[in-house]
């Protein structure tokens, strides 16, 4: 009585095949990735889609990597080195050296976006500094005369308030030393 086994079929209906695909990739993906965690296996997968989409997977490095060391490693195969090793080589390095480059491609998208960012932040600092420090010579109208002047005097007004709270906290804890002061001075000379 056991598992039986049925016959896989071929969908020829291309979206099907697609969907069938993308279901099975990622179990491959699974699989391979508990087969070189929980075995310790360097791993390595090419896989394409119906539609020609490329997947890879390694363990270890990049896939190229993988298979330039297969590759050194048939030298020392009984068969010996393979059939048009040399164009394999090659096309290997120059698959690394192209992925390495669109690494580096996408790092530097990183940082520009990053630096267009900074580069917003601060416009939008050195803007608000401007309502603080206005150009005189650009007021051109006692409404744009008066909206500096109440950004200056808001300004102000919490300049202000955190001055005084300020002179409250030191006032507190200057008390607080000199009662501690006294105090021990009390304490000593009993």
């Amino acid at each position: 009585m056991g598992y039986k086994r049925h016959p896989k079929k071929r969908y020829v209906d291309p979206s099907s095949r697609q969907m069938i695909y993308s279901k099975g990739r990622e179990s491959i993906l699974k699989k391979a990735i508990e087969l070189s965690t929980f075995d310790d296996t360097d791993v390595g997968l090419v896989m394409f889609s119906p539609t020609g989409e490329l997947t890879t997977y390694a363990s270890k490095g990049r896939v190229e990597d993988m298979f330039l060391r297969y590759i050194e490693q048939q030298h020392d195969s009984p068969d010996g080195p393979l059939e048009n090793e040399e164009f394999l080589c090659q096309s290997l390095n120059r698959l690394k050296f192209e992925a390495e480059m669109m690494d580096k491609m996408d790092h530097l998208e990183a940082l520009q976006s990053e630096l267009n960012e900074l580069n917003w932040l601060n416009y939008r600092a050195e803007e608000k500094m401007r309502l603080y420090k206005p150009d005189l010579s650009k007021i051109y109208s006692v409404a744009e005369a008066d909206y500096h002047e109440e950004i200056v005097t808001n300004a102000l007004r919490k300049v202000e308030k955190l001055k005084a709270k300020l002179l409250e906290e030191e006032a507190s804890s200057s008390n607080r030393t000199s009662d501690g002061a006294s105090t021990s001075g009390r304490d000593g000379s009993s």
